[in-house]
């Protein structure tokens, strides 16, 4: 004879909560979420620190360099504006040295006691 197999109705077993497992996972959860959420904030404080670190330096070198080119335009302001290159640029335009018997000297004159204008 053969054996038939009967289909077996557990559809009305209920499982019961395990509490004491719910509070370990409880407890767990308490204890990991700050220590996680401290080594997150640990590890992208210190990639900050790095990233600004980088930013100082480039911009410490950038200062390096507008400061070099600062001295290099003020020192070509200096030679374009000293005397001898504003005569030799004068020169090379056509301008002629002032003649000294044309030169007229006028002395400011004592303000006069009495006159308003």
């Amino acid at each position: 004879m053969y054996a038939q197999k009967r289909a077996i109705e557990n559809t009305h077993i209920v499982r019961e909560r395990d509490r004491r497992r719910f509070r370990e996972l409880l407890a767990v959860l308490a204890l990991g979420v700050p220590v996680g959420a401290f080594l997150l904030i640990f590890t992208w404080q210190n990639l900050e620190v790095i990233r600004l670190g980088r930013e100082a330096t480039r911009l410490q070198s950038t200062r390096e360099t507008l400061a070099n080119t600062n001295k290099n335009l003020r020192l070509e302001i200096e030679r374009l504006t000293s005397l001898a290159a504003v005569e030799r640029k004068a020169l090379s335009l056509g301008f002629a040295p002032t003649d000294a018997s044309r030169i007229v000297l006028i002395s400011p004159q004592p303000a006069q006691a009495g006159v308003t204008r």
